[in-house]
């Protein structure tokens, strides 16, 4: 092989090298632990410190509080298969069309394990996936 071949191959290594590097940290940094409800409440204290999380569950009706004002929205938030583990939800932002008591919510932030209280700073409500047919009464 010819000397500048071989340059040729190293500096095409060393670049896709550079590349992976670089792809691995970005998605590394951030990532986002997705989780229940009761997994949060169940962590170790500390294991989400330095980075963020997403949690999904659903909101507790009756539980909604929302301060136009300040655009503060608080809410209560359980477990999507055991309604007794439930957490606090503060969010500061527009509140999303679908967002209603007992719609699923995809929380993105931080845990406060002290106050039991979820700081998100993301709020996704997820529309039903079946629509389903009102029944008005009426015959065709």
């Amino acid at each position: 092989m010819k000397k500048s071949a071989k340059k040729t191959v190293i500096a095409v290594m060393l670049i896709v090298a550079g590349v992976g590097f670089l792809i691995y940290k970005g998605v590394s940094e951030t990532g986002v632990y997705y989780l229940t409800v009761g997994e949060v409440i169940a962590a170790d204290p500390g294991s989400f410190n330095d980075r963020g999380i997403r949690v999904s569950g659903k909101v507790v009706e009756g539980s909604t509080n929302y301060n136009q004002r300040d655009l503060l929205l608080t809410f209560t938030v359980r477990d999507l298969d055991d309604d007794t583990k439930t957490m606090k939800v503060m969010y500061t932002g527009v509140v999303p069309d679908a967002f209603k008591p007992d719609v699923e919510v995809i929380l993105e932030g931080s845990y406060d394990r002290a106050r039991n209280t979820f700081s998100a700073t993301t709020l996704l409500a997820k529309c039903p996936s079946k629509y389903k047919i009102e029944e008005t009464g009426e015959k065709e």
